[in-house]
Parts: structure tokens; C-alpha cells; sequence
């Protein structure tokens, strides 16, 4: 019944525009959603794929398609994004891996890789991804992943990778290290760690290296703690009734367009990542690093449980997942 209410009320959402605009229509128009709010640094990389888009469609096939950013969050919960994509309610939806995990478990395995999009495209990764999507009603245009790592944030400094004691805000897509770093897990949405900090409810967050200003999460933390971790893939998807009925021209368009702003994306957030380093250090919070061998152990335990979590979930395809993305030592 929430299910039903909830599309009820994104097609309610979506009503005044012509949905996937196909058939019959001079211009294509393709509705997207994302996962962040125009506000946050995420949102950034979408806009890559949307300027490329629109300046490959100036050159090749004018007036033919548009890219419509329907909104955020705000618009349709992060949630149940990848959801109404399925439904058709919308065309794109640029989200990350722990907001579809009920749709495609093996998905999480990206958070995992060693390698940047433009090399998962090369060594076959992309491919398989992409057949694991079309299963699921959904083409896989690629990830606008940021690359930049996790980190873990700190109200009170540590000196091991023993987390015990500490009640650490989580995402699903690394709820099952910090468990394992001997962590207690706080599952709580962006927009009320804030408070949870200030009411000292948790005694710190992962997220990625760069992004926590947007929320003001800096003002109520100290440390920020090495080593870094994980990676957030950050995928861009799309309907594949709608990826079906475009013409083979804009099809090459939207694709490569997805190619050219996951290199972009890569390069653009290495640098802002070196300066967030900087501002943050203004803030005052220092960074701790933890001995080599608290760093090996670290790291180990957090990707042995990523891996095993994968594999457990998948046992067919986590295997073959975890040969594609990662490196050979």
C-alpha cells in the first residue's frame, strides 16, 4: 500500500510534463532525478553529464533532446529513486549504490573497486555491470563516481582501529566495516546528523573526503582519522524502455556524454578534495594518523567485510565482481 501511495504521488509530482516525451514529440525531453539536492557537492557531477549532453546536442542534433532535472530528494525520496526509474514515472536517475541495494544487491560491490570508471569500461566491468542492470529494467550509462574515498570523522581522537565504544552514523554502504572495526552503527539520514552530533547521539560519521561542509557537519567535529577508505561510485542510470526507444544517434550522445563527465568528474574532485584538506585544517580539526599496522588492519577488516558481504548476498555474481574490480597484487 505505502508503495502504491508513493507513485501515486510521484506521478502526481510529475504530471505537468511529458514523462519519458517519445512519442510523437519534437524534442525528447528526459526527466531526472537525483539523489542529492542542487546544494551538495555530489550534485556537481550530474551537472557534467547534463552539459555534455546539451552542448553534444547543440552540435549534432539540434532541438532534438533534453536533458529536465525534475529535482532531488525533495522530489522523490533517494530511496525509492531507482524505483519510479523502473516504473517509467522517471527517465534518468543519478544516485548512489546503498539507495538501490533492494533492486541490484551486487551493485555494492562498486564501492569496493580499485579502479576509476574509465578503466572499469576497459577492463570489462562496465559491460558486465551493464548486463546486471538490464536485468533489472535498467541501462547502466555508467558512474559519475567521484572517486574520492570515505572517511571516517571523529568528536574525540582514536590512536587504533578499534572503534568500541564509539556509536558511529552509517550508511548501508559501510555499515558492516564499522560493525566489524568493533563500531556501533548509527543508520541516520544526512539531514539529521547534525543534531545527533550536537546531542552527542553519535561520536562521529563516515563520509566521503569531501562534501561535509555542504552540512555543516565540520562545526561539531575534531578529527578526521587515516587511513581512507572505500570509494563512492555514484551511478547514472536510465529507463530501458526509454534508452530503447531513443534514436541510435542520441543513444551514442547520451553515452558518450556519460563517458566524457565521468572523466571530468574524477579529475574535478581530486582537486577539490586537496582543498577541502586545507579548509577543513582552517576549521581546526586535525587529522589523525593511525600507525601503519592500525592502518593495514583497518583497511583489511573493512574490505574483507565489504567482499564478504557482496559475495554472501551474491554467490554467483559477487565472485566474478570482485575478479573484475580488483587489482592483482
Amino acid at each position: 500500500m505505502r508503495r502504491v501511495v508513493l507513485m501515486l504521488v510521484v506521478a502526481a509530482f510529475l504530471a505537468s510534463g511529458n514523462l519519458a516525451g517519445i512519442a510523437g514529440a519534437e524534442t525528447i525531453t528526459l526527466k531526472a532525478v537525483t539523489a542529492w539536492p542542487k546544494t551538495t557537492t555530489e550534485f556537481k557531477a550530474f551537472t557534467f553529464f547534463q552539459d555534455a549532453v546539451e552542448k553534444a546536442v547543440n552540435q549534432k542534433a539540434p532541438g532534438q533532446l533534453k536533458i529536465q532535472f525534475v529535482g532531488g530528494p525533495e522530489a522523490v525520496k533517494s530511496n525509492d529513486q531507482v524505483e519510479a526509474l523502473q516504473r517509467g514515472m522517471v527517465d534518468i536517475v543519478f544516485t548512489t549504490n546503498a539507495y538501490y541495494l533492494s533492486v541490484l544487491p551486487e551493485v555494492d560491490a562498486l564501492k569496493l573497486s580499485d579502479f576509476t570508471p574509465a578503466q572499469e569500461r576497459a577492463n570489462g566491468a562496465w559491460a558486465y555491470l551493464n548486463e546486471l542492470h538490464k536485468a533489472k529494467g535498467i541501462i547502466y550509462l555508467g558512474r559519475l563516481g567521484i572517486q574520492i574515498p570515505f572517511r571516517l570523522y571523529l568528536k574525540k581522537p582514536i590512536q587504533s582501529a578499534d572503534l568500541k565504544g564509539l556509536n558511529i552514523r552509517v550508511s548501508p554502504m559501510y555499515l558492516q566495516a564499522i560493525k566489524a572495526l568493533g563500531g556501533n552503527p548509527v543508520v541516520i539520514p544526512p539531514t539529521e546528523v547534525y543534531a545527533a552530533l550536537e546531542r552527542n547521539v553519535v561520536d562521529g560519521f563516515c563520509f566521503p573526503a569531501v562534501g561535509i561542509r555542504d552540512w555543516g557537519w565540520e562545526k561539531q567535529i575534531k578529527y578526521q582519522v587515516d587511513p581512507v577508505f572505500y570509494t563512492g561510485p555514484n551511478p547514472l542510470l536510465m529507463n530501458i524502455n526509454t534508452w530503447n526507444k531513443l534514436p541510435k544517434n542520441l543513444q551514442d550522445i547520451v553515452s558518450d556524454a556519460a563517458k566524457d563527465a565521468e572523466i571530468e568528474a574524477v579529475a574535478f574532485y581530486a582537486d577539490l578534495a586537496k582543498k577541502e584538506n586545507a579548509l577543513l585544517a582552517k576549521e581546526g580539526i586535525q587529522t589523525i594518523s593511525l600507525p601503519a599496522a592500525e592502518q593495514e588492519k583497518f583497511l583489511k577488516i573493512a574490505y574483507d567485510e565489504g567482499w564478504k558481504d557482496v559475495v554472501g548476498k551474491n554467490p554467483k555474481t559477487g565472485p566474478e565482481l570482485k575478479k573484475l574490480l580488483t587489482k592483482s597484487k
